[in-house]
């Protein structure tokens, strides 16, 4: 599962929007499945789908473009904390990544190990 975070001027996340099996429209019309008051965006600006155990976006022929990591793009592959710009509105695209760490000092009954998962906000992507 992935999800898309609106992000504010301040840097801070102001709205997330979970990413699932059907594609996830984004524009400022009524149609699409995240709104976002911005002029510069078309009505059906971009969409992320899912694709082949990963997460692709598409511009859905936008005036303005959609914009992944600095580069203007019609479709493209996402990775785990990708910047998009569409219009003059903000977007981080975040992969779940779910993992744990073991420490083998901590150890429980019988020799086992106790692992702590930590939180997504703590788990860097791994290479």
């Amino acid at each position: 599962m992935a999800t898309l975070c609106l992000i504010c001027d301040d840097s801070s996340t102001a709205e997330r929007y979970e990413i699932g099996d059907r594609p996830l429209v984004v524009g400022r019309g009524e149609s699409a499945d995240v709104k976002i008051n911005d002029d510069a965006l078309s009505r059906q600006h971009f969409l992320v789908l899912r694709e082949d155990g990963g997460y692709l976006i598409e511009d859905l022929n936008s005036r303005n473009g959609t914009w992944l990591a600095g580069r203007r793009i019609l479709a493209a592959r996402l990775h785990h904390n990708d910047c998009i710009l569409a219009g003059h509105t903000r977007f981080l695209f975040r992969e779940r990544h779910l993992t744990a760490f073991c420490s083998p000092r901590t150890t429980g009954p019988y020799g086992t190990a106790i692992v702590a998962a930590t939180s997504e906000s703590e788990v860097l992507p791994f290479a």
